[in-house]
């Protein structure tokens, strides 16, 4: 009976893994001119969800390279982030964020944003 039980809990803990569950993202992207031949990417990053996030990784690449790329970091419930960095573009330009978990590999968040 206690060999029993016990396989009962342990199947339940494994069961209840919470890291399992995506962590809940608000993201934003945008791009705005600052002079005709450079232009602001600003990234915001809200954790929408009710605990702490699993360590994020973010990449914004603009023209195909990497322009924000920094260290995975952890949000707190209810913690913003905003990433900001400034790139040449004569004319339109293209930026992509890809918000993954640093651990798992698994893309949370993909969004692309565009300026003339």
């Amino acid at each position: 009976m206690k060999i029993a039980l016990l396989v009962l809990l342990i199947a339940l803990t494994v069961a209840c893994d919470r890291s399992k569950i995506a962590p809940h993202i608000s993201a934003s992207l945008t791009m705005q001119r600052s002079t005709a031949t450079d232009v602001v990417v600003k990234v915001r990053l809200k954790n929408t969800g009710s605990r702490a996030t699993v360590p994020l990784e973010v990449e914004v690449t603009a023209g195909g390279l990497p322009v924000i790329h920094p260290v995975p970091f952890v949000l707190n419930h209810g913690e913003t982030r905003d990433l900001q960095t400034e790139v040449m573009a004569s004319s339109g330009a293209r930026a992509s964020l890809i918000v993954k978990e640093a651990e798992r590999g698994r893309v949370v968040v993909k969004k692309t944003a565009t300026v003339d």
